[in-house]
């Protein structure tokens, strides 16, 4: 099954929480045991899972991605290339696998845009 999840964006760079959009396209599938890819189409947007970013948190990435390339006009796709346009992970009693403090995160370079993730459930 694949499912279309629209993510709007309202900023130049953010980073949205998309795990329980993802969980909800996981149950939906009907798939009890099997993995889940999770992709975005965009060259400026990228996907990533990692622990929980508090608002104080969130500019570490940016000052992280200045360190690995610290040309200010770097295009929003250079940035995004560096983080991933794809997660895959294992679907497991219905839910994809997450520890405690991990969630799912779309990460824009070069908006506010209209964007999609697509997620894809197999079993």
């Amino acid at each position: 099954m694949v499912k279309r999840i629209a993510v709007p964006t309202k900023k130049r760079e953010e980073a949205c929480d998309i795990t329980e959009a993802v969980q909800q396209a996981v149950a939906a599938s009907g798939v009890s045991e099997g993995f889940v890819v999770i992709y975005v189409p965009h060259d400026a947007a990228a996907v990533s899972i990692h622990r929980t970013v508090a608002e104080p948190d969130a500019p570490k990435l940016g000052a992280m991605l200045d360190a690995v390339n610290p040309d200010r006009d770097t295009p929003g796709y250079t940035k995004a290339a560096l983080v991933a346009p794809t997660e895959v992970g294992v679907v497991w009693e219905g839910r994809m696998v997450l520890g405690e403090d991990q969630r799912i995160y779309f990460y824009e370079f070069d908006g506010p845009a209209d964007r999609w993730v697509y997620v894809f459930v197999g079993g």
